[in-house]
């Protein structure tokens, strides 16, 4: 059963501006709690519409540290309303692999834009099986942390709506 983790944030900046942010990888990447080593795969160009990127994900998970060397794909982009991405990956000294989809959404909500953010993750092999119940958890922490620090780097750079 995938953990399905989404949250909303009101930031202080206009939706092209958060747009241009969260398709900035490493930007982006600063903002997702455990995420190192991002590297270009294959960055978005005229006979390529979508840009892959590899990282290590890491967390905290009850008394371990559990890290997964992953892929991200951009699946879909609509400027700028929307980002959609797959990431697959293996555990680093564990069996397991994860499959993820993560998503967001971007509205104006008056002075303001509505960022909803979702992720859908699916755990297999041994860690999937014995470690559902704490990584649900954790995976909620993890979500209201992204939302908290994506507002933060997206406040700071507050620009003047257009009125």
């Amino acid at each position: 059963m995938p953990l399905q983790t989404s949250g909303d944030v009101h930031v202080a900046v206009s939706r092209d501006v958060a747009f241009a942010f969260l398709q900035d990888a490493e930007r982006l990447a600063a903002c997702i709690p455990g995420c190192s080593d991002l590297c270009a795969l294959a960055p978005a160009d005229l006979t390529r519409s979508a840009p892959r990127y590899s990282a290590v994900l890491s967390s905290r998970v009850a008394f371990v540290t559990v890290s997964f060397k992953v892929t991200i794909e951009i699946v879909r982009i609509d400027p700028p309303n929307a980002i959609e991405a797959t990431i697959t990956g293996d555990a680093v000294g564990l069996a397991g692999h994860v499959v993820a989809t993560a998503g967001v959404t971007l509205a104006d909500a008056g002075h303001e834009t509505l960022i909803h953010y979702t992720t859908d993750i699916t755990l297999t092999g041994t860690l999937g099986g014995i470690g559902q119940p704490v990584f649900r958890a954790t995976s909620a922490q993890l979500a209201r942390q992204f939302g908290e620090n994506l507002k933060g780097a997206l406040d700071a750079q507050r620009t003047p709506l257009h009125s």
